[in-house]
């Protein structure tokens, strides 16, 4: 005998099911609504004017290092040191924050994992945890409302302007179902 679950659902799939080929569907007021989002160019980002006069700021003392290098007011130990430090931290970055803990591309021996966290927070992209979590999100939603940088709202906002506003809700809503346990341990 055929039972129909789900008679009054919008959704077709799970009509017309019998009991005895799927016993998986016992009890279907369990089933998790599914959720599908995309993005809605009507919604207002609020901006976070404390994170844009940091931007600002940020750059204008980069500009006027740069000025300062190139009239010969910095000593070369010092444009030497600040190359490095740019390297080690774009290196903890690409090789610490992203492959090896937001994607676990390899394993690492614990020391090198305290070494990946310390270069990544050189960077100053928030921390490991925050940054996997937004990139988890990021490949799971990708151009969505739910990824934090979606690239349907422009160059700017996917690459720097993301920071300077406030998270949609799906990215807070999302983020929360994100599976970080790989990652309670390191912060």
């Amino acid at each position: 005998m055929k039972e129909k679950y789900l008679e009054d659902s919008p959704t077709k799939v799970f009509n017309n099911i019998e009991k005895t080929t799927c016993p998986v569907i016992e009890n279907v007021d369990k089933i998790p609504t599914i959720k599908y989002i995309a993005t809605d160019y009507s919604y207002k980002h609020q901006i976070v004017w404390k994170n844009v006069i940091g931007f600002v700021l940020l750059h204008v003392f980069a500009l006027w290092g740069l000025v300062l290098i190139f009239t010969g007011m910095a000593l070369w130990k010092t444009s030497i040191w600040a190359l490095c430090v740019l390297y080690i931290g774009s290196e903890g970055v690409t090789i610490g924050a992203h492959r090896c803990f937001a994607h676990r591309s390899f394993k690492a021996t614990p020391l090198l994992r305290a070494v990946m966290v310390i270069t990544q927070t050189l960077a100053g992209q928030n921390s490991v945890y925050t940054w996997c979590r937004d990139h988890r999100l990021h490949h799971r939603y990708s151009d969505t409302d739910a990824d934090p940088h979606n690239s349907k709202r422009g160059f700017f906002f996917c690459h720097i302007g993301w920071l300077m506003h406030k998270k949609h809700p799906y990215v807070k809503e999302f983020g929360r179902n994100i599976d970080m346990s790989d990652l309670q341990g390191i912060t």
